[in-house]
């Protein structure tokens, strides 16, 4: 039998910021941090991520530690029965609890760059802290495996990106701007990396990914078919995957296209030509 799983990206892609939400939308909040709503989706996405978990075909795909991915309330009452990858991928979930073989891949990985304080040591010296630049909002770590930092970014220096590159460089780090967060993180390890561990551990046929930023294009890359919401931060930066399709829809709309696609594709048990059947 054909397995066949959609490991995607969650903010942006199949969840939406709530104060982004168009007037008139469907869309109910499904996290809430310090009892306000943060993000929504559509009821349409929730019903077929619910679906493909029934096929044990979705896991999510996250930048969030676990304890930011436990509070979409929708999502992690899936995840905590099946597989997750959350930090980016530096943490693999099975069933709520961490995938040993991965942690041992992943530790071994970090062990090639300096450790997460040598790294805030030089970030704070080369780039700046909340302390004592202007344009920087916060600087944490999510689950002690890598840095990020909130921004203002029409204030922030428009090279930020290089300075923190080449800062990083000879840490075996690497440095990614998306949206008003600049990230920090060990150089050889990411989501796609995660993914084709799970690919291999579960004996995956065809795999199916979508994202939005600069952090999902090599997951996006690693895909037999991704999918890519139309408003996404790599559109406007012409960084699509070549074979990655475009929604029709922006915002909540492009999250329900992307996650109905999926479950059609599940749904058809992965035709032959599976390009031409996600479109």
């Amino acid at each position: 039998m054909t397995r066949i799983v959609f490991a995607s990206d969650l903010d942006r892609t199949l969840i939406y910021p709530a104060r982004t939400l168009p007037v008139g939308s469907d869309a109910f909040v499904v996290e809430y941090y310090n009892g306000r709503g943060v993000s929504v989706a559509a009821p349409a996405t929730i019903r077929a991520l619910r679906e493909l978990a029934c096929h044990d075909a979705f896991v999510p795909v996250t930048t969030r530690s676990r304890l930011q991915l436990e509070r979409i309330a929708p999502v992690w009452s899936i995840a905590r029965h099946g597989w997750a990858i959350c930090a980016n991928g530096f943490t693999l979930l099975d069933r709520g609890v961490e995938d040993r073989g991965w942690k041992a891949i992943v530790d071994a990985g970090c062990a090639e760059s300096a450790s997460l304080d040598e790294a805030r040591g030089v970030f704070e010296r080369e780039i700046g802290s909340p302390e004592t630049v202007g344009w920087m909002h916060s600087l944490r770590d999510c689950d002690d495996r890598f840095l990020f930092t909130t921004i203002a970014r029409t204030h922030a220096p428009p090279d930020l990106e290089s300075i923190a590159t080449q800062a990083l460089a000879p840490l075996h780090w690497r440095a990614v701007w998306h949206g008003r967060k600049l990230y920090a993180l060990p150089a050889a390890l990411g989501k796609a990396p995660a993914a084709a561990y799970l690919r291999e551990r579960l004996d995956i046929d065809v795999l199916m990914s979508a994202g939005d930023s600069v952090l999902d294009i090599a997951l996006m890359e690693s895909a037999d078919v991704s999918w890519c919401p139309r408003d996404a931060e790599i559109v406007a930066l012409d960084r699509v995957p070549e074979r990655a399709i475009v929604t029709d829809l922006p915002h909540v709309g492009a999250a329900q296209q992307i996650a109905e696609s999926a479950l059609d594709l599940v749904r058809e048990g992965a035709p032959g030509d599976v390009d031409a059947a996600a479109t």
